[in-house]
């Protein structure tokens, strides 16, 4: 027996895909097909010439490249995305049979919830945004008629976000059909660039000539006139009743729902009582909504007038508390720049100037919006911002933001709200700047003082203003990283290869000591290995490394000479095999281009060697090298050793941290907590100075494990072994910071200390 949820799945794709578009639709999507066809026709015969013209302005040949191979391959995938971007329209068209199709926007479609973004996902959102918003903004009036217009023929509710040929589906459309493409960000960027300009830009007019054909045809022929006459309607109270209010902002929609009540049935016309008073929850959203039910607080819908100190005093409604809010800009920026009115927060302000002029109070709703941002933007200077002056100029965000939080509802709600993301992104910038940072000379610090600054001044903060706010900040931001990587990458490769070296001079250290120390041996044996041998092994590690043939072949050189030279005593070696071997002793010695008169001395007092002519020190003989071959012949106990080889030995914190014993008192979850810490990963270290406290991880060292840390202009703070930093997530002597989302977590610490302070009342 089938499983009914199986079922009710198949009978609404069922449902779904038989569903016929009306007549006016057809015509639609035909003439849609046209026009969208010949514009996307014109986007392909420009990319030849962009491309090109890219490619030849290109100052390096990396980035010609990449035009080059951008241009080629939108030729080659021409027709499989004009396939699927024709599909994805048909699709669109065929969904509107659907009556709980409400539309996917693309920040949706992304990926629901919290989530980390990459910089280069970033950018294409913020390039779809902005596509997106600019044309739906230019074309407000004429989306939404044919929106009502296109509503009263399907079942689905049509809104900007689903309307098949509307700014978010088609652009959508264009992102899922280019998706495929192994394109750098800068030639996908270039690509949307023309897109914008040869389809968006011009769909005004299509969309005109859309609803001027559905209108002939007979589909909501009087609405044009009908919304004339609803916009020349008196105003007769200017504080609307709930329910009044309501009917005000459903418009049209609810006079086209009327028209369609024939046509559609009850339930339909239910559906749209719903959307109705959906809408009029909306000028909260829904974060607020739930945290007003949570701390009961009461709209100023609800209450027209609050009573304070037996003063009967007006409720301001939205429109009138951001003019006041607006009043107070200069106030508030001098009190964030006060230090000893730090601890004073927005709602106060606002407070004592209202009650100042005494003509109006904050409903409650409104006061725990201005609290809560008061305690958004605390939490993130005291968790992510270290400096001083850049917490002054990130609190003086918070009153711009409020008035962005009262004009649009969607604010708390979208964690890709463009004011957000700009919020997240100044955040993330700051987190490695320390106190006495020049706003006015270091380019990121007064980047977010100009960010501040544009906010006060800008007359309409809507979401094209704060897109275009966003990708200024983050062309700086990336421009000053660029540099700052280069500066980092240049100290990694010092550092490598200066642990390289030092690698090498302990292996070859490590070796000799193992072979030599302790022993009595002919003095011409230990300058060889000290003198000569030690360089021949040096160079063979560094450019082979220790598995190699080239290492363990030296290295059996020096074992067979030392057992030769063992062998004297007792029993004579071969001659030939003396002579091979000096042999292959010599020639290595002659690759790396050892000193000629140094080679013959040492290789001549060998050969006097094995010839049998050995000299025996007298009692109390010094056994100091000297020029002759006579003490070369000498043999002496060898109790340290002396190499001439770049590098040094580790020093005694590195002994430790690379001790079994030391790594065996780390818990394992900290060793993983240190390899988490990959590049680009910010801590603080408890006990430096002020200026060093604050650091990020700029590479780690194979195969040694050692962590290179510095500070955001790219100068070396510390290095430290694998087994130091866990030891010192261990002891708390180094914390791992939060670098992304941060305004974002900050909103979910803040809600959730909401929620269990309530629950404990």
């Amino acid at each position: 027996m089938r499983d009914n949820r199986f079922t009710v799945i198949d009978a609404e794709k069922l449902k779904r895909s038989s569903f016929k578009l009306p007549h006016a639709l057809l015509a639609l999507q035909e003439n849609a097909k046209t026009f969208l066809g010949s514009q996307l026709a014109t986007v392909f015969d420009h990319v030849d010439d962009t491309f090109f013209d890219l490619a030849d302005q290109a100052d390096n040949n990396r980035n010609q490249t990449m035009y080059f191979d951008a241009m080629s391959l939108i030729r080659v995938e021409r027709r499989a995305i004009e396939h699927h971007f024709f599909n994805t329209l048909a699709s669109n068209f065929q969904r509107l049979g659907d009556e709980k199709y409400r539309g996917d926007s693309m920040s949706s479609k992304k990926g629901q919830g919290l989530e980390l973004i990459g910089n280069e996902d970033l950018e294409e959102i913020i390039a779809l945004d902005t596509m997106v918003s600019k044309t739906s903004e230019l074309c407000k009036a004429e989306l939404e008629t044919l929106s009502f217009r296109i509503d009263s023929l399907v079942p689905a509710m049509i809104s900007a976000k689903n309307n098949p040929i509307g700014p978010d589906t088609i652009c959508e459309a264009f992102n899922s059909a280019v998706a495929h493409l192994e394109l750098s960000v800068p030639a996908k960027l270039v690509f949307y660039k023309l897109f914008d300009r040869h389809v968006m830009t011009p769909i005004k007019a299509f969309l005109v000539q859309s609803n001027q054909h559905l209108k002939e045809m007979g589909v909501l022929p009087d609405l044009e006139l009908r919304r004339k006459v609803q916009v020349k309607k008196p105003v007769v109270d200017q504080k609307p009743k709930k329910s009044d209010e309501a009917h005000e902002q459903s418009g049209d929609r609810q006079s086209s729902q009327s028209y369609q009540s024939s046509q559609k049935g009850i339930d339909r016309s239910q559906s749209g009582t719903s959307g109705v008073r959906q809408r009029g929850r909306r000028r909260y959203g829904q974060l607020i909504s739930q945290l007003k039910n949570i701390m009961q607080w009461e709209t100023s819908n609800t209450s027209s007038s609050l009573t304070e100190g037996g003063e009967s005093r007006t409720v301001l409604d939205t429109l009138q508390l951001v003019s006041k809010v607006a009043d107070i800009q200069s106030e508030w920026r001098e009190q964030a720049n006060d230090p000893l009115q730090s601890d004073k927060g927005l709602l106060a302000l606002i407070e004592e100037s209202l009650g100042r002029q005494g003509d109006g109070a904050l409903g409650t709703t409104e006061r725990g919006m201005v609290d809560l941002l008061d305690q958004l933007f605390a939490k993130v200077n005291t968790q992510a911002i270290a400096a001083e002056e850049i917490a002054r100029e990130f609190r003086k965000l918070e009153l711009p933001i409020f008035q962005v939080a009262l004009k649009d509802a969607t604010f708390f709600d979208r964690e890709k709200h463009p004011a957000r993301r700009l919020l997240n992104e100044i955040a993330e910038a700051a987190i490695g700047y320390v106190d006495g940072v020049d706003v006015h000379q270091d380019p990121v610090a007064k980047a977010i003082a100009q960010v501040s600054e544009a906010l006060y001044n800008e007359n309409q903060l809507d979401n094209t203003a704060l897109t275009q706010l966003l990708l200024n900040f983050i062309e700086l931001v990336e421009k000053e990283r660029r540099r700052v990587t280069a500066l980092e990458q240049r100290l990694l490769e010092e550092v490598a290869a200066t642990e390289k070296v030092n690698q090498a001079h302990q292996a070859v250290v490590k070796v000799l000591i193992e072979r030599i120390q302790g022993k009595t041996l002919p003095r011409f044996l230990v300058s060889f290995a000290e003198d000569a041998w030690c360089k021949v092994l040096f160079l063979a590690y560094l450019k082979s490394g220790a598995d190699s043939e080239a290492w363990n072949t030296r290295i059996q050189l020096l074992d067979q000479l030392l057992e030769v030279v063992s062998r004297q005593v007792k029993e004579a070696a071969s001659e030939e095999s003396i002579r091979v071997l000096v042999g292959h002793l010599r020639q290595h010695l002659e690759d790396i281009s050892y000193d000629p008169y140094d080679l013959g001395r040492l290789v001549g007092a060998m050969e006097q060697y094995f010839r049998g002519e050995k000299h025996e020190p007298e009692s109390g003989e010094e056994s100091s090298l000297g020029e002759t071959s006579e003490n070369l012949l000498k043999e002496v106990l060898v109790d340290a050793l002396r190499t001439d080889i770049p590098g040094q030995s580790p020093s005694p914190e590195e002994s430790q941290s690379g001790n079994e014993y030391l790594a065996e008192t780390i818990d394992d979850q900290f060793l993983r907590q240190a390899d988490s810490l990959t590049r680009g990963s910010w801590v603080e270290l408890e006990g430096e100075e002020p200026s060093m406290r604050r650091c990020k991880v700029a590479g780690i060292i194979s195969p040694s494990g050692k962590f290179v840390f510095v500070n955001r202009q790219g100068f070396k703070v510390s290095e430290k072994h694998r087994n130091a930093v866990a030891l010192g997530l261990q002891n708390e002597k180094i914390k791992p910071l939060e670098k992304t989302r941060l305004f974002d977590r900050a909103l979910e610490g803040v809600v959730a200390d909401i929620r269990q302070h309530r629950s404990r009342q």
